[in-house]
């Protein structure tokens, strides 16, 4: 008779186990765990101009990262540094500051687009206010999308985990689709979605719909160069693109 773990108990174990070893990698990362040693080998150059970018955008906000611990370790999404903030939501307010720098980052992208990747990034600097005002904007917004409350996302380079962002949140509207982004006092000041590989964007979708009944706000798809401006009374969506 052969004696196996309970479902339960194997997922909690693989969870356990996935949680130790970015612990782990983290504490390398941070200097609080010594690196093994390398094997010598010999320090090439390359010529700068050759490295392609695989990324045409990405957000420059000033993220701080904290260790998880188990509890906010379990659940929360898990991506790319890269992908933070590639679909956001903000304020309808700043719909015309958003549409001049999609015109900018169209042009940018075009003339630095090669076979490869891209000879250059575009850095998107944007000042950040509230797009969900209020202390209790979180569980506001989980609330109107029918969503439930996670803990901060963990991001992470091709290589290594960076650790969960400080002051974060996040919200799932399904296996696949989550809500996140960063959160104070005055409220939610970085609010974005990310997809996992093969999401329906029905859920995303549904969530800007509601969101709209409360809040004036737009969503912004930078790598499609895309804005979810609104919605007509027949249902279609309103999209702008430069």
């Amino acid at each position: 008779m052969n004696i196996g773990l309970d479902p339960v108990d194997d997922a909690n174990e693989k969870n356990i186990s996935r949680m130790k070893k970015l612990i782990s990698t983290l504490m390398v990362a941070l200097g609080a765990a010594p690196v093994a040693a390398q094997a010598p080998g010999k320090i090439e150059t390359i010529n700068s101009k050759s490295i392609r970018f695989t990324m045409p955008t990405v957000a420059t906000d000033d993220l701080k990262f904290v260790m998880p611990t188990a509890e906010t370790f379990r659940g929360a999404p898990q991506f790319h540094e890269d992908e933070w903030a590639q679909v956001e939501f903000f304020p309808s307010t700043r719909l015309a500051e958003v549409q001049r720098r999609l015109v900018e980052y169209k042009a940018f992208e075009q003339s630095h687009r090669g076979p490869h990747g891209w000879t250059d990034i575009y850095a998107r600097r944007l000042s950040r206010s509230p797009v969900v005002g209020g202390t209790a904007a979180v569980e506001e917004l989980a609330s109107k999308v029918h969503g439930s409350r996670l803990p901060s996302p963990i991001l992470t380079t091709s290589s290594k985990p960076l650790g969960q962002v400080e002051g974060g949140f996040s919200i799932r509207l399904n296996e696949k689709v989550h809500l996140y982004g960063l959160a104070d006092r005055a409220g939610i000041n970085v609010l974005a979605a990310i997809l996992d590989r093969g999401a329906d964007d029905t859920a995303l979708t549904s969530a800007f719909l509601a969101l709209r009944k409360s809040k004036e706000v737009i969503l912004v798809d930078w790598r499609s160069q895309m804005v979810l401006v609104g919605s007509t009374s027949s249902g279609s969506l309103e999209v702008w693109r430069p």
